[in-house]
């Protein structure tokens, strides 16, 4: 009897001792994973996150390398390339360098061990960036090409109708299209100043020929019937409308880059007599009565 009962206080004294030890771990070991999900490394990654999810990945990229600096890990290191990557995308994009743009969202996606939601911002971003990519090489760019044409053979009213069709564009306002529209402005500007200009001399120039060339292009339609009268319908006609009519003449087989301003101003004073009221509606008939000399 002794015995056993000496042999159930060993067991007793066991299972005491085990279960003390088991405690005693697990309350280390919950001890250890608190320590670990407060420590600067997890800050510092948490804090990154936080920044890539209101897109601040300049800070982001801060962050993550603070955290790289803290412990060496691939993660830690990855993201910060992303973010790095992310912030140099976007400032390439404001300043229309759409290639590069595009490059550095490139390797945001491609990036082992990359973050994923950096990954899901950068695809978003990429099709935003490649439509403004697409819409500077399909229509911009041409208007500029034919804006700085025009500069070179000095028709500035050509010049400046290529560039008001720019700052006219739906898009223009739009966050990665700034940088082109602050150039547009500033060469719009510089054009009409030299238009001015030129103008000026051609009025001085004009008025000491006045008395010899009256007679000689009293026939003709294209040298300034209406002169001065810059008015349809009793409205100014814009240079937006203006516009408008030499694409039409173009259109109609017409080369509309010598008309002047005011050529254009009276045939579509022509053409709206004739009930053509839209620069859309001038016909081929409208132009060839127009230039028709007078009887």
């Amino acid at each position: 009897m002794k015995k056993i009962n000496l042999f159930i206080s060993i067991v007793a004294v066991i299972i005491v001792a085990a279960g003390g030890f088991l405690f005693y771990s697990n309350k280390s070991q919950s001890t250890n994973t608190s320590i670990s999900a407060s420590s600067p490394y997890t800050q510092a990654m948490a804090s990154g996150k936080e920044n890539v999810k209101n897109e601040k990945y300049d800070a982001a990229a801060s962050d993550f390398n603070k955290a790289y600096d803290l412990k060496h890990t691939a993660k830690a290191k990855a993201y910060a390339n992303q973010a790095e990557n992310m912030s140099d995308a976007i400032t390439y994009g404001k300043r229309a360098k759409y290639t590069a743009s595009l490059n550095s969202i490139n390797k945001v996606i491609n990036e082992e061990n990359g973050y994923d939601v950096l990954i899901s911002k950068a695809q978003t971003l990429k099709k935003v960036i490649k439509t403004a990519y697409n819409n500077y090489k399909t229509t911009i760019q041409p208007l500029l090409e034919a804006a700085q044409e025009a500069e070179r053979k000095q028709n500035f009213q050509l010049a400046i109708n290529n560039y008001e069709q720019v700052l006219e564009l739906p898009y223009i306002n739009d966050r990665y299209y700034q940088a082109i529209k602050s150039n547009t402005e500033d060469k719009l500007n510089k054009d009409q100043a030299l238009l001015k200009k030129q103008s000026s001399s051609s009025s001085s120039s004009s008025s000491m020929q006045s008395s010899s060339s009256s007679s000689s292009n009293s026939n003709s339609k294209m040298n300034g019937e209406f002169s001065g009268n810059r008015t349809v319908d009793g409205k100014n006609v814009s240079s937006a409308t203006q516009s408008e009519i030499r694409n039409r003449l173009n259109s109609l087989g017409y080369n509309a880059s010598p008309w002047s301003p005011q050529d254009i101003i009276n045939l579509y004073r022509y053409a709206f007599a004739q009930g053509h009221k839209t620069p859309d509606s001038i016909t081929k008939s409208d132009v060839e009565n127009y230039l028709k000399p007078s009887n």
